[in-house]
C-alpha cells in the first residue's frame, strides 16, 4: 500500500483550490494498471481496446478545448480567507481542545506506569538495595 505524498507547494495548491472553487474540472491522477479499476482490461479483445483508447483520446480532447471559468476576485478572497485563515483557525482549536481534553487521561496513564515500575522494582528486590555509609575515622 502507497500513500500519496502531499503536494506542500504553495502556488499549485493555491491555484488548484481557486480553480476548485470557480467549478474549472481538475484532472484526476492516473491510476496504476493493476488497479482494481482496470482489472477488467486483461478480458477485453484488441478491437474493445481500441474502441476504449480512442474514448478516452476524444475525452480528454473535450478535456483539453472546454473553455475554463474565470477567477475572479472574490474567488480568490474566499480562498485566502477560507483556507489559510479559517481553516487553520478551526484546526488549531480543535486539536488545542483534544489536547486538553486528554492530558487528565494521559497523566493518570504516567501515575499508573510509575506505580507498575515501582511493583516491578519491588518485585525484583531492585529498592532494597541500599548504598553503605562510610564511617569516618
Amino acid at each position: 500500500m502507497s500513500l500519496p505524498i502531499p503536494d506542500l507547494r504553495f502556488e499549485q495548491s493555491f491555484m488548484r483550490s481557486l480553480n476548485k472553487y470557480a467549478g474549472n474540472h481538475q484532472p484526476s491522477a492516473e491510476l496504476p494498471l493493476g488497479s482494481k479499476t482496470y482489472s477488467h482490461v486483461a478480458t477485453l479483445t484488441d478491437a474493445d481496446l481500441q474502441l476504449m483508447n480512442q474514448q478516452l483520446d476524444d475525452e480528454e480532447e473535450e478535456e483539453l478545448y472546454k473553455p475554463l471559468n474565470p477567477i475572479t476576485p472574490s474567488i480568490i478572497i474566499y480562498a485566502i480567507i477560507k483556507d489559510q485563515i479559517l481553516m487553520p483557525l478551526l484546526q488549531g482549536f480543535l486539536w488545542t481542545g483534544l489536547l486538553i481534553s486528554v492530558r487528565p487521561f494521559l497523566g493518570l496513564i504516567v501515575k499508573n506506569g510509575q506505580n507498575a515500575g515501582h511493583w516491578v522494582s519491588n518485585l525484583l528486590g531492585l529498592n532494597k538495595l541500599t548504598p553503605r555509609r562510610r564511617t569516618l575515622a
